[in-house]
């Protein structure tokens, strides 16, 4: 868990026409640091294997296995984190079931992961089988042009979720037992029957700036039929943030 309750204030929520952007804002980065770090190491490996890693090598194995798995570059690591806060974010606020992330089976800790950078899935009473697609940015600031830049990454493949992406998705949520989703996502994929109200579009700023007005300009902008969301995840210093978040999870074996 990411507990944001912990670290950050509630999120304020606005709209602009039928469409919303919020706030979420951290109050005590040290905690942040501290929340997030400890469950950092899950987003990158199979629990069983640090778990059984940990009962063979002890946490300096441990340490010295994410070492391999953590990316080292700052922009590297900064992509990461914005990716794995949008998935705790979807997950814990929106209730959409997400898997276990698609970070642990990137090739290679520095190279760039393909396709939509968070789906997510879940069962509501009026669409029935209801998906998320988000586009998540991270950086000190986040000018008009990365706003852009995250419209662009949600439009692909006509707003909806890649079939790649959902294929990727359908296989972690397996993974995580979590049949019936699983299945839910595969009919509706092999199916072709995904349509624009069945799903979610949500950008997912993280940074120590305030884009609002680059976000209320894009979402009243759009023009089509997905309903959109816009969160804003602002911390006081954001590559310090990232740094103590590795660095944390690296010290301490997470």
């Amino acid at each position: 868990m990411t507990d944001f309750e912990q670290w950050c204030e509630p999120p304020v929520v606005n709209n602009v026409g039928k469409h919303a952007y919020g706030d979420l804002a951290s109050n005590d980065d040290a905690t942040g640091i501290s929340v997030v770090s400890a469950t950092l190491g899950q987003k990158y490996a199979e629990v069983d294997m640090l778990v059984h890693i940990a009962e063979q090598f002890g946490k300096h194995g441990v340490s010295a296995y994410l070492t391999n798995k953590f990316p080292t570059k700052k922009s590297a690591r900064s992509g990461d984190l914005g990716e794995i806060l949008a998935t705790a974010y979807l997950n814990e606020h929106c209730g959409f079931a997400v898997g276990p992330s698609r970070l642990i089976d990137r090739d290679h800790q520095e190279w760039a992961m393909r396709g939509d950078d968070v789906l997510g899935v879940k069962i509501d009473t009026k669409t029935g089988v209801h998906l998320a697609k988000v586009e998540a940015k991270s950086g000190k600031k986040i000018p008009e042009k990365v706003v852009a830049a995250a419209r662009e990454g949600l439009q692909r493949c006509a707003g909806l979720p890649s079939p790649q992406s959902l294929s990727q998705l359908a296989e972690r949520l397996r993974r995580a037992s979590d049949e019936d989703l699983a299945d839910a996502v595969l009919r509706v994929q092999l199916a072709n029957d995904i349509r624009p109200e069945m799903v979610t579009q949500m950008m997912f700023l993280f940074t120590m700036g305030d884009p609002t007005e680059f976000v209320k300009n894009d979402l009243a902008a759009y023009t089509g039929p997905i309903e959109q969301l816009t969160m804003t995840l602002r911390v006081a210093a954001h590559p310090e943030f990232i740094s103590g978040v590795y660095e944390k999870a690296l010290a301490h074996g997470a």
